[in-house]
């Protein structure tokens, strides 16, 4: 339940300028931080994670669980909002990708 009550919130999900304070951090031209990939599959896998963990928690309140039904909607609304974020994080990236494709040199 410490995926519900925050503490246990991963650290890209729980702080929402977590990617800009990571990349201005690597401002000064140094490229030894983590790359842009480590970052996007390091969020793909919370938002799983975050995916699962309402999964687990849906179903030890249907099996009678230690699990109130407002903790499972929290869950699942949570796991709801990281994935409308990852795709809109996935959308922005499609539409630089086609701005830069259609840009003349």
């Amino acid at each position: 339940m410490s995926q519900i009550n925050g503490l246990g919130t991963p650290l890209g999900l729980s702080d929402p300028l977590f990617l800009m304070k990571t990349l201005s951090s690597n401002s000064t031209g140094d490229v030894s931080g983590p790359s842009f990939q480590n970052l996007m599959f390091k969020s793909i896998s919370e938002v799983a994670g975050l995916q699962h963990s309402a999964q687990t928690t849906i179903g030890d309140s249907l099996s009678g669980g230690d699990v109130t039904m407002a903790e499972s909607v929290i869950a699942v609304r949570e796991a709801e909002l990281a994935t409308k974020l990852m795709l809109q994080v996935q959308r922005k990236l499609v539409d630089a990708w086609k701005e830069l494709k259609n840009m003349q040199m």
